[in-house]
């Protein structure tokens, strides 16, 4: 249970899968309006939690899968890539000394030369840096800006590999919606403010799956984490 309710498993799994079911449940909230009272609507979001709970471990999966093909788009993983020497998306100077740290460690840095010589080598021990890292980053109160980077990458990485499932949801029920408020309109002669929410919302998260879950916001928070775990080897400097 425990892990169910951890922060990173909430915020950055369960999360974006409940979004992906969101305009699932304002569909038919607008078509069965009748669900908002209790004991079904009571028994409807009982149900939901757990499912978005599947979804999520799906999601992470999706996520995960896809972690891989960023990788090599972005030209390998953002800690690589900043502790690779001659890279220009990080600064020369605090590089380095992010290198002095993790030799502190016991770490092995490749050397320019190295990294010249062999460059898949070089990445290997870059790489291995990460790793040992993140082992000694687990601590959530000692290095929060970690936990919480690592956090936002999740969330916006698993949302990504989850996009399709929630574009494809969003549009069903944007239809469904705006079908049943035209034929309750064309009845009653009235809409229903339950139905200009329910489409407002579901068109709103349909634009953010179109616009704002992409490759380029999930690379912002990647950078923006790798960051924050490659600055904690300054503390031990």
């Amino acid at each position: 249970m425990n892990n169910i309710l951890d922060p990173y498993s909430l915020q950055a799994r369960v999360l974006p899968a409940y979004l992906s079911l969101m305009p699932l449940i304002l569909m038919l909230v607008t078509v069965f309006p009748e669900g908002l009272k209790l004991p079904i609507g009571g028994s409807a979001a009982f149900i939901s939690m757990p499912l978005s709970f599947l979804l999520g471990q799906f999601g992470a999966d999706l996520g995960k899968h896809l972690e891989s093909k960023l990788w090599n788009l972005w030209d390998g993983p953002p800690t690589t890539r900043f502790l690779r020497h001659g890279n220009n998306e990080f600064n020369e100077n605090t590089r380095l000394r992010i290198h002095e740290g993790l030799r502190k460690l016991g770490i092995h840095v490749p050397t320019e030369e190295e990294q010249k010589y062999d460059w898949k080598a070089a990445d290997s021990h870059f790489e291995s840096c990460t790793e040992e890292l993140i082992r000694q980053t687990r601590d959530k109160t000692k290095f929060p800006l970690v936990f919480r980077g690592l956090i936002e990458y999740g969330f916006r990485r698993n949302l990504l590999g989850l996009k399709p499932i929630g574009v494809s949801l969003a549009i069903i029920s944007l239809i469904v919606i705006i079908w049943s408020s035209y034929s309750t309109l064309s009845i009653t002669n009235e809409l229903h403010a339950t139905s200009i929410i329910s489409g407002l919302t579901t068109a709103g998260l349909l634009i953010v799956w179109l616009t704002w879950v992409t490759e380029r916001t999930v690379k912002i928070a990647a950078n923006r984490y790798a960051r924050f775990l490659l600055e904690a080897a300054l503390r031990r400097e």
